[in-house]
Parts: C-alpha cells; structure tokens; sequence
C-alpha cells in the first residue's frame, strides 16, 4: 500500500441539490372570472384562516376532486 498526497475527495461525485431533494411536480397556472362580491369573501376567509387563496383552493380541489 502506497501513500499519496492530494484530497481523498477530490475523486468523489459531486452532490447538486436536485440529488437530495425531491423533484417537485410541475404546476400550472388557472385563471378564472369570479364576482367581486365572492373574491372579497374569499380574500376574507383566506385571511381569517391565515392561508393564502392559493392554499384554500388547492385544499379545497384536493377535497372535492382528487380525494372523491
């Protein structure tokens, strides 16, 4: 057995993020008319339930549709 100078990690694979973390799923982005009276009451509700309006209605899809 021979000794050698030089880092012992230099020969090693280099880790990038993408290789510890999940990949995340791809996204679309919805837009839709709605009543103002209804987006009002719905910026209300979000905020009362300290939840952006994006949170609500992907809980609310995932409830009504992914989950049936």
């Amino acid at each position: 057995m021979s000794l050698s100078t030089g880092r012992p990690s230099k020969n090693l694979k280099k880790v990038i993020l993408s290789d510890v973390t999940d990949a995340e799923k791809k996204t679309v982005r919805v837009n839709f008319n709605l009543d103002e009276d209804k987006y009002i009451a719905l910026k209300k509700y979000a905020l009362d339930s300290r939840k952006t309006v994006t949170q609500l209605l992907t809980e609310m899809i995932d409830e009504k549709v992914i989950e049936r």
